[in-house]
């Protein structure tokens, strides 16, 4: 368990630091693209790039987000339920989630094929784009990763007291 533990915080935070770096991208992209503006010069592809980049920003930190716990959970109604209640709605909204994610997963995959399949390129630069959206697909993969992860500490704990499961309040 603290194997998958691991290996699900260290792949999130590599995810998490290239969504970083995509984000720096965005920014470097945006302020080159303003000053060369103010030269008459501004960069023909620089919507187009940050778009992209902005696709990565948002999936590739997903999992990161849920294994630090830094999406808004309201619990004003489940915290007034029994342990075993919250655990069960955890539970369920675990597996919804992972429902969802596989199929945001595995729809984005697929047309990331078959943009790569037909070729299509992007209007400005020309370039394939496929490879973007195959980065929002494995940043969906990977929270799919994270609640599963989360699900089966959820379970492990509720069936072992001393098990490093899921704090429920």
């Amino acid at each position: 368990m603290k194997t998958l533990n691991r290996f699900n915080d260290n792949l999130s935070e590599l995810f998490a630091i290239l969504g970083g770096v995509s984000l720096f991208l965005m920014m470097a992209i945006s302020v080159v693209n303003m000053a060369m503006r103010f030269f008459g010069k501004p960069l023909g592809p620089a919507y187009e790039l940050v778009g992209f980049l902005g696709a990565i920003t948002v999936s590739l930190p997903l999992g990161y987000a849920q294994v630090k716990k830094s999406h808004i959970a309201v619990d004003i109604l489940s915290s007034r339920f029994s342990t075993s209640v919250r655990r069960f709605v955890n539970a369920a909204g675990l597996l919804t989630g992972s429902i969802f994610f596989t199929l945001a997963s595995w729809q984005v995959g697929s047309f990331a094929n078959t943009l790569r399949l037909t070729g299509e390129l992007s209007e400005t630069t020309k370039m394939a784009y496929y490879p973007f959206v195959f980065a929002v697909s494995a940043g969906c993969g990977l929270m799919v990763f994270c609640l599963v992860t989360d699900l089966i500490n959820l379970i492990v704990a509720s069936g072992d007291s001393k098990a490093p499961g899921l704090k429920v309040k």
